[in-house]
């Protein structure tokens, strides 16, 4: 149930690091939780607004290209925020795609335009070659365990020369061992170590997003793994925002880009 769900998979509310790296295993005081389990909780905290939901959602707004008369398949999309922004920002078809049908009953419970079905992001075999102009995936692609698979199948659906924009939580500054911290001049500040661990891992904080767990992957294996399976890369952000942790007015809390499928 890890692979999909996206929209505040590394919301900034949730600052408490697991320092044990044991992949799948119940840790004591580590939830064995479930996107589907939490699916209600975290579909009320999506609706009630937050600040880290709101920045990863313009970020992805802004790097999405015109999409009048395209068909758009938004892959991990959770209860269905970002599918939503897309289809209202004017794509003619819109597709939402999730694993958990907890997830996705939320989804649709929202109404509007687009439509969903429960699917595996590492496969997507509900769908056919090239049958969509473009993909999102907001919050997402930490979240699935085996992202060349999901880059294979995202490649798969679509059209040569379709785009794929995604968001991700940055993968230099929320590492599992990451601690706050303050500079000298006062502003808040953090200390990464581990980040070339590349490793499962879940929070011990039993109010936050994360205590589902995600994938930790350096920055290097996300983009190689886009050259890998036939992606340019034509536009990248790193959103800076003070609307709800004063860290991220100092380093990116989110790591975005579109790519651009190239003629096979």
């Amino acid at each position: 149930m890890w692979f999909g769900h996206c929209h505040s998979r590394h919301a900034g509310d949730d600052r408490e690091r697991r320092p044990l790296r044991v992949k799948r295993s119940k840790t004591a005081g580590v939830s064995n939780e479930t996107w589907s389990d939490i699916a209600g909780w975290y579909d009320a905290l999506v609706e009630a607004g937050s600040g880290p939901h709101e920045t990863a959602l313009q970020c992805l707004l802004g790097l999405v290209p015109g999409m009048d008369g395209q068909a758009v398949l938004d892959v991990g999309c959770g209860q269905g925020l970002a599918t939503r922004a897309v289809a209202e920002a004017g794509a003619a078809r819109v597709v939402g795609t999730d694993s958990s049908e907890a997830m996705i009953g939320h989804a649709r419970g929202h109404g509007g335009e687009a439509t969903y079905v429960v699917d595996d992001a590492q496969r997507l075999a509900r769908f056919g070659d090239r049958e969509f102009d473009g993909v999102t995936c907001q919050l997402a692609l930490m979240d699935i365990p085996d992202l060349d698979a999901t880059l294979a199948a995202v490649r798969r659906v679509l059209r040569d020369g379709g785009w794929f924009v995604f968001v991700i939580g940055h993968p230099c500054f929320l590492v599992p061992d990451a601690l706050p911290a303050q500079a000298a001049d006062g502003r808040p500040a953090v200390t990464v170590t581990g980040y070339f661990d590349e490793r499962f891992w879940r929070s011990k904080n039993p109010n936050g997003v994360r205590r589902v767990g995600n994938h930790h992957r350096t920055l290097t294996t996300y983009l190689n793994s886009l050259v890998r399976h036939g992606f340019a890369l034509e536009e990248v952000a790193e959103p800076r925002t003070e609307n709800h942790v004063p860290l991220y007015a100092e380093v990116p809390i989110f790591f975005a880009a579109r790519v651009r499928a190239e003629r096979r």
